[in-house]
């Protein structure tokens, strides 16, 4: 497949003639028609295969930027999480650094990411290196494979526990143990389970390491009936409330079972049919607001706001923010962004957290303005570009 014909000639003109400014001139029709152009202010090589984009318009008062990378196995996607754990908060260039810092890998790009609650906890799910944090919501998301291609749309949620022909449904994952339910821990909840004496619980090492949508084997080790089960490394806990104690009083110490953990991506909004794909990293949002080209934004407020998308062909990734709340920007719409960003080539593309949230950083500078005014805000999670070594 071709890439967009005026992203090709775009990239081909600037590839050329370097600073040279150029106007992308569009309709928005909304209510009623609306013409505005944007204005490339610089375009630079930032790695290999690798673009930032200034860019700005007059009216409306905008500035925003834009990173486009190659998509392939030199460029790839992870999510990050604040402080590694579910609860808390950092800034998105402290992520990308104590990630870069702990992995010795080469961060080129970070953009926040997803809506978060009290305590910094993600609306959505989040997956890093195939270990899942908590359930999804009914909300949109992005997901990336094991083969490094990706799912942007609607996901919902499945965790089971196998052994032999014995197949037993969760209640939940990394929360506080309700009434008659089934929760499963891991390290990003803490370093123990937090529950009261009312329960049972059962220690799981884990033996193999799995995509999301894969069986992963466990080892029990252990059960018990202590309040605030441990969790140490390379480990879970199971915990049990009332009538779902005997689930787990079934399994005996040594025995090996399966647990599976399932997020099914839903392709096609009007259909019912789900999919089951190898998923290593997960990262959620509010909505895919460019679906295969169409733009669908349901947010008519002008704020700062961040994306993540992919060109027709998915040769290409863009990190967008445009900046707002500021007298050099006003910020933008979901319907605004979604038609700057198919003029950049943006053929799906998935709404961010924006606001005062709304962060870009590259090779360890922010290059957006964030609108707090204290600077960069204190977020859940963040996307991250990371570039294998030449």
């Amino acid at each position: 497949m071709h890439q967009n014909s005026y992203s090709q000639s775009y990239m081909n003109h600037f590839g050329f003639l370097g600073l040279l400014l150029s106007l992308l001139i569009l309709n928005l029709s909304d209510t009623h028609a609306q013409e505005f152009s944007i204005q490339i202010d610089s375009d630079t090589l930032a790695g290999v295969g690798i673009r930032h984009i200034s860019w700005s318009s007059v009216e409306p008062r905008w500035s925003g930027d834009l990173i486009i990378a190659d998509w392939n196995a030199t460029n790839s996607l992870k999510t990050i999480k604040a402080n590694q754990q579910l609860l808390g908060y950092e800034k998105t260039q402290v992520m990308a650094q104590n990630y870069a810092h702990s992995t010795r890998k080469n961060v080129i790009a970070a953009i926040n990411g997803d809506f978060y609650k009290r305590g910094g906890v993600p609306v959505h799910s989040q997956v890093i290196e195939g270990e899942i944090l908590k359930p999804a919501v009914s909300r949109d998301a992005l997901a990336i494979t094991e083969d490094g291609s990706f799912h942007m749309g609607n996901f919902r949620y499945l965790a089971t526990l196998s052994q032999s022909d014995k197949r037993i449904e969760l209640d939940g994952l990394n929360q506080a143990r309700g009434e008659n339910e089934l929760v499963l821990y891991n390290s990003y909840y803490g370093d123990s389970t937090k529950t009261n004496a009312y329960g049972y619980e059962i220690l799981l090492k884990q033996l193999s390491f799995k995509p999301i949508n894969e069986a992963e084997s466990f080892l029990v080790v252990e059960q018990t009936t202590a309040t605030q089960g441990l969790i140490p490394e390379g480990h879970v806990v199971l915990s049990a409330h009332g009538n779902r104690i005997a689930d787990l009083k079934s399994i005996s110490v040594g025995d090996t079972v399966e647990i599976t953990h399932q997020l099914s991506y839903l392709s096609v909004p009007e259909d019912s049919t789900y999919f089951d794909y190898p998923i290593v990293e997960f990262i959620g949002g509010s909505k895919t607001f460019i679906r295969s080209g169409k733009v669908d934004g349901n947010w008519p407020e002008r704020h700062p706001r961040s994306a993540i998308g992919f060109n027709a062909d998915t040769t290409k990734v863009y990190l967008f923010t445009v900046d707002g709340r500021q007298e050099h920007s006003v910020g933008m719409t979901l319907t605004e962004m979604g038609q700057v960003m198919k003029k950049f080539g943006v053929w799906h593309a998935l709404n961010l957290d924006g606001g005062g949230s709304t962060t870009l950083i590259l090779n360890d500078k922010v290059v957006n303005a964030p609108s707090d005014a204290t600077g960069q805000r204190w977020v859940s999670n963040a996307l991250i570009l990371v570039q294998e070594d030449q």
